[in-house]
Parts: C-alpha cells; structure tokens; sequence
C-alpha cells in the first residue's frame, strides 16, 4: 500500500483550497467596459453623443449661450441677459448615449445662487410611463447624481425620484451632504444595478440606497442649470444674475465617464 506524508497532503489541500476561494472571490468581482471617456477638449461638442437643448423650461430659457467650452471643460452660465430673460444651459446625451446598470462619474466645480439649481443625473426616455411606482425598476429612474442650489452654501445632494411626476405616486430619496465642497474639483459619481445605488465622492462611497428600484433600462446623462424666480432653490435676485460676464452662477464640468458591467459568459 502506499503511504502518503500527512504534511505535504494538507499543504497540497491548503493550496487546493486557496486557489478555489481565490476563484470564487474573482468570479464576484465586477468587469467594467468603459463607455464614455469625454474631455471637452475639442473646440466644440459632439453632436453624435451631445445635445444642447433650447426652450422655455420653468421661469428662465435654455439656450446655446450659457453653454461653453473653455480650456478644456464645459461651462455652464446661468446669466440675466438685458432684457431680463435669464438663460441656463441643458446639456444631455438624450437620445444618443446611455447607461444601463453601470456607473457613471463627473469632475465638476460650482457657484449657485439663489433661485438656480445644478446638476449631473441621469434619466430614463420611458420614466414613469406605467405609472406605479412599484415598477420604477423597468420605467426607470431619476438620478441625481449631484444636485445643488444657491441655498446650499457649497453643499450638495443625490435625489433619487420615481414613479409618474405631478401625482401621488411619486416617490423620491435624498440624503444632503452640507460640506461647502462646491468650490473645489471633486469627482461625484453613482454605480447602480438591481440591487439599488452606491454614491461616491472621489471614488469614496459616501452613501447606499436602496430604498428606489435599481433601474434596469437605459438611462441618459444630464448636466444642466434651471432657474426659478422663486422655489424649492430659493428666489432669484429681482436684477437677476447679470449679464454673462459678470454672472457668478457657473457649473463646470472638467470630464465625464461611464462604464458598463461586462458579461462575462462573453468573455
């Protein structure tokens, strides 16, 4: 008969073993495809991923001219032209590019004043269309990644709103993050699958949510300004915000990315 060392068959097992966990710890681990890399470094948006969006929207006009590249980074100026018109920028990648159960990250900076509210979120073309909230995983979601106004000092919020807008149905989360960090570079970002939402700041988690349904279906990015007279972001300046040059209600947005999960029966 043969005998086998005890040592060497248990340090073979341990191996075995390790090799095995080790297996099992990467077939959990997340492959990401990148999807988005988008540096504003060229002299003028692209039309096959972005959109400017122009018209009436709440108690201002989005229009081509709050919107600017400069230096390589998108700027956003919320201003009051001389005929008291105050013009914001909505720029989407509505229709052209989106994200499904992905993640999705901005390097932004900003100064909001009263009555002006900015953000970086994410929509679905279908949000709402059941109209029960129960089904905001295949309507789609909301997402605001990054939402700010004039009464938030700096501060910032996610907000996460489902179910149909204007009724009873809609349900909505938020969690406030008071820090003034508006007028640093930071990097705000969302991963989102089925299971719910992970919110970070520079690549640190700061919250969960798993209130919402992980949505499920396409989403477009947003990166916008709206303005009010007078609302849930405060009440804007009876002068207004005054003429571009001189406006100091600006959200910039150095880079934007997006990432996919990867199937990896395709790999």
């Amino acid at each position: 008969m043969i005998r086998f060392s005890a040592v060497p068959f248990r340090a073979f097992s341990c191996l075995m073993l390790s090799q095995f966990l080790s297996f099992e710890s990467h077939a959990d681990e997340v492959v990401w495809r990148q999807t988005l890399d988008e540096q504003f470094e060229a002299p003028a948006l692209d039309p096959k991923i972005w959109n400017i969006e122009k018209g009436e929207r709440r108690d201002s006009m989005n229009s081509e001219e709050a919107v600017d590249l400069v230096e390589g980074k998108l700027v956003i100026t919320t201003f009051t032209d001389d005929k008291g018109v105050t013009h914001c920028g909505f720029v989407t990648t509505r229709k052209k590019f989106f994200v499904t159960k992905g993640k999705a990250v901005a390097r932004c900076r900003f100064t909001v004043q009263p009555g002006t509210q900015i953000a970086f979120w994410a929509q679905s073309p279908t949000y709402g269309k059941s109209g029960d909230p129960a089904k905001g995983a295949t309507d789609g979601v909301e997402i605001d990644i990054l939402e700010s106004t004039g009464l938030m000092n700096g501060g910032y919020q996610y907000a996460l709103h489902w179910g149909p807008y204007n009724t009873p149905q809609k349900r909505s989360s938020h969690k406030k993050f008071p820090a003034p960090v508006g007028g640093e570079w930071h990097e705000y970002g969302v991963e989102w699958d089925e299971t719910g939402y992970r919110f970070s700041l520079d690549g640190k988690e700061v919250a969960k949510d798993v209130q919402c349904p992980g949505s499920l279906v396409p989403q477009f990015l947003l990166l916008t300004s709206e303005s009010n007279i007078k609302g849930w972001n405060g009440e804007r300046p009876a002068q207004g915000y005054g003429n571009k040059k001189a406006s100091t209600n600006r959200f910039e947005i150095d880079w934007v990315k997006a990432w996919e999960r990867v199937d990896k029966a395709k790999l």
